[in-house]
């Protein structure tokens, strides 16, 4: 009996996971699965996490300059978070 009492707690845990689709992402999840989407847009050099205006986390988008093209191909938001352009010109590694 003691067996079975084992078996079934040790599987209590990943069953209570299965079929959770609606489980959010962390700000961290969601930047890692876009990021190289989002720097292959051109003029987007960089993706970070930062706060917006109103304090709240944010992925922020960095672009080398002003680019109508490429703002309009970003979304408002990813995953429910808000996604912020700042223009933060060339980057060049060191």
């Amino acid at each position: 009996m003691n067996y079975r009492l084992l078996i079934i707690l040790l599987l209590l845990p990943s069953m209570a996971m299965c079929g959770d689709e609606n489980m959010p992402f962390s700000i961290k999840e969601v930047k890692k699965q876009h990021e190289t989407r989002l720097l292959q847009l051109p003029g987007v050099v960089s993706v970070g996490i930062g706060l917006d205006e109103n304090g709240q986390s944010a992925i922020i988008v960095g672009l080398d300059k002003p680019s109508p093209e490429t703002e309009a191909r970003l979304p408002a938001q990813l995953e429910g978070y808000p996604l912020v352009l700042r223009i933060v010109g060339s980057i060049k590694a060191q």
